[in-house]
């Protein structure tokens, strides 16, 4: 896994969701995009993970990118921040 950042109490936002999450012991939880072909549009989800058993604790899809951040940053914000640069992730569980 390559770190650009790690730093305690920043929240997702607009700008920052597509490559930071927040990292608490084995658990992460982010936004990511789904997309809809047939509507041919973007919903949202907001999600927890248990990272080693890579099960899924938390989700739920939203409309909209803002309600998506605003559920996550209330329920995990205070986690500290994990960055990932453009390269991806390493040591991905799917690439083992």
């Amino acid at each position: 896994m390559s770190l650009v950042q790690v730093s305690v109490k920043q929240t997702l936002t607009e700008d920052n969701y597509e490559h930071t999450v927040l990292v608490f012991r084995d658990r992460q939880a982010g936004v990511s995009e789904v997309y809809d072909p047939v509507l041919g549009r973007f919903s949202y989800n907001a999600y927890c993970l248990e990272k080693k058993l890579l099960k899924e604790l938390f989700s739920c899809e939203y409309d909209f990118l803002a309600d998506a951040l605003e559920v996550i940053n209330a329920e995990f914000g205070t986690w500290p921040t994990e960055s990932f640069d453009k390269k991806g992730c390493g040591s991905c569980a799917a690439k083992k």
